[in-house]
């Protein structure tokens, strides 16, 4: 597999994109066996009860150059998302959450089992959090 052939493991809630996880109440993703591609009816369901991004994280195809998050040559939002990990010395899971995109996953490409386990932490949309 080609590195332009990779999964954005946090895109938007749009038609033809993939549905990864939930937030549980713990405030952690809780990730799917199997990613369910998302249709019309599905993303205005979801948005009725406010952003899907901020309950559910999706996939997409990586579109690398075309991401405001693409540094060139790499994905910044899992660089910036273990780099705050760790100064805030926040512990990691242990085991690795299931997901259904791990070997298309842009992320592990990048960072390995060390963003699968921070993975369950990131928030697609943080505009709620903000507002608390």
């Amino acid at each position: 597999m080609s590195s332009t052939d990779r999964s954005c493991p946090s895109a938007r809630c749009t038609p033809g994109n993939q549905l990864l996880g939930v937030k549980g109440s713990d405030g952690h993703v809780r990730h799917m066996r199997t990613a369910m591609t998302i249709d019309e009816d599905f993303v205005q369901a979801a948005s009725e009860l406010g952003t899907p991004e901020a309950r559910m994280r999706f996939s997409s195809p990586c579109a690398t150059s075309g991401c405001a998050q693409w540094t060139g040559s790499r994905c910044g939002v899992i660089d910036k998302v273990l780099d705050h990990l760790e100064h805030e010395q926040v512990p990691l899971s242990q085991a690795l959450p299931p997901c259904p995109i791990r070997s298309t996953c842009r992320w592990y490409d990048q960072s390995g089992e060390t963003a699968c386990r921070a993975c369950s932490m990131v928030i697609t949309d943080q505009s709620a959090i903000a507002a608390e």
